[in-house]
């Protein structure tokens, strides 16, 4: 391996074992990248003089700064958590008409997610152009929040779609500009991978995102998901009520679920040191004079890479099925979301980091991420091609009250209307410069083809540590159930 691919694996994956079974694939993609030039091009166009281009990006100040800047400061004073923000939904699809767009609400069954759809004048032959919006927010000891800043990541899209509309439809520029509106980005099952089961994202082709951050950074190409891989499960047991004074007429359902979260601890010395396994035990019983029947042990079991995931998630499932048989109750082992790696494309990548090196964005790092697809799900980002903006508009971190607090300052502000502009600069030269198009699709096609092979090799190397037995079954993966939520 070259000093050059060496370097690029060190930062690309993460563990020992993926580093040995991408070292092939690292080749191809380093290859593929030598010959596309991404970095080349996209300064090339950030750079050009085009008249277009520069006014599509000054009617989003426009839109921005007289519009759209307080619309995302309304939904961070009415915060909703994920599947119940009614009100957002209601006031971002009355905008969403008024600009001209056909809407679906209740998509893929669940009732706060929407497809927002328009079709320029001159057809529908060109690029559609894909914007995922978000509006849910936090659960806190306080209360609700917006200490992620979903608050703007609607707005911010609405900006880059109504200067785009205007452009296509004075320009006359076939095409179509698709808004997806995803709820309950922080809580379980994952919607994105629920729509994305349900086909909504299909015909799409290209997705753009924005999503807070305390600096500009851009990705490598390659396979990654922001979070780790997930599987978040929840292990049910089942027993039988008593009084605690005669407690052997029942059966403790609480001690299973202590055993069992006993034996999680005392496995994580078997499991490489990469692995990230956080519980809770959130239904333990109700009165402590009766045995409970009744327990809830609900994990997050996250790994670098889903393979080893997997064998992970196995051993959990023998430890619980053990302290159920120990104590004489039942377990039922449900997983209700899964996240994993999804595809990074350089060519998109550097583009958002070009225009946001001319557009002065704050906060600019040099140094690439890991791969980390576009969205949290991965699942998407393996179908179709795609870029999360990342702009520093907050000097907290996430899931803090400061960041709350910078929604509303000129850090939050300035920062949303550079994910606006940065959103529109990609789509233009998407929509307007057909070897652009052509370079992402070519890049994005050929890393879904590695990534099957990449998975296979990990099978390969992990073999001898934890043998052929690393898939989980049909029937225990996510069936990811939409939560039944009543409209107030």
């Amino acid at each position: 391996m070259t000093p050059l691919l060496l370097a690029l694996a060190l930062v690309t994956q993460s563990t020992d074992i993926e580093r040995e079974a991408a070292a092939g694939i690292l080749r191809q993609i380093d290859s593929l990248e030598a010959r596309l030039k991404p970095t080349e091009n996209a300064q090339r166009l950030a750079a050009r003089t085009d008249a277009g281009r520069d006014r599509v990006l000054a009617r989003v100040a426009t839109v921005w700064n007289s519009e759209l800047q307080s619309v995302a400061d309304w939904i961070g004073h009415h915060p909703e958590v994920g599947w119940h923000e009614f009100q957002a939904v209601d006031t971002l699809t009355a905008l969403l008409r008024s600009y001209g767009f056909q809407i679906d609400t209740g998509v893929a069954g669940m009732p706060t997610a929407f497809v927002a759809r328009w079709r320029s004048p001159a057809g529908a032959s060109g690029p559609t152009l894909g914007l995922i919006a978000e509006y849910d927010a936090l659960r806190g000891t306080q209360g609700d929040f917006h200490g992620d800043q979903h608050n703007a990541q609607s707005p911010v899209a609405f900006a880059a779609a109504r200067a785009l509309m205007e452009h296509m439809t004075q320009a006359r520029v076939p095409g179509r500009i698709i808004i997806y509106g995803t709820p309950a980005e922080e809580v379980d099952p994952p919607a994105k991978g629920i729509m994305w089961r349900a086909g909504v994202f299909k015909g799409a082709d290209i997705l753009v995102r924005s999503h807070s951050s305390v600096e500009t950074r851009r990705d490598r190409p390659g396979f990654g998901v922001c979070c780790l891989n997930i599987d978040a499960v929840k292990y049910t047991f089942t027993g039988r009520p008593a009084h605690q004074l005669s407690a052997w007429n029942g059966r403790n359902a609480l001690e299973a679920a202590v055993q069992f979260y006993s034996a999680v601890d005392h496995l994580r010395s078997t499991w490489r040191s990469e692995h990230r396994v956080q519980g809770v035990i959130p239904e333990g019983g109700i009165a402590p004079n009766v045995v409970p029947d009744h327990t809830v042990v609900d994990y997050f079991i996250r790994f670098p890479d889903e393979v080893y995931l997997e064998h992970i998630a196995r051993m959990m499932d023998d430890a619980a099925k053990g302290a159920a048989q120990m104590t004489e109750t039942e377990v039922a082992i449900t997983r209700y979301g899964e996240y994993r790696d999804g595809i990074t494309v350089s060519a998109l990548e550097e583009l958002f980091f070009a225009y946001a090196k001319k557009l002065g964005a704050p906060g600019m790092q040099e140094e690439k991420g890991r791969p980390a697809g576009y969205e949290e799900t991965g699942w998407v980002s393996r179908d179709i091609p795609g870029v999360g903006i990342s702009v520093r508009s907050s000097s907290f971190a996430n899931h803090t009250y400061g960041m709350r607090d910078d929604n509303f300052a000129d850090i939050g502000h300035k920062g949303f209307l550079l994910d606006a502009q940065l959103e529109a600069a990609v789509l233009f030269d998407f929509l307007t410069r057909p070897e652009l198009r052509a370079a992402v699709k070519e890049e994005h096609g050929t890393l879904a083809g590695l990534q099957g092979q990449y998975l296979a090799a990990l099978r390969r190397v992990y073999a001898p540590e934890i043998g052929a037995d690393t898939a989980l079954s049909k029937e225990s993966r996510a069936e990811l159930r939409i939560p039944q939520v009543k409209r107030p």
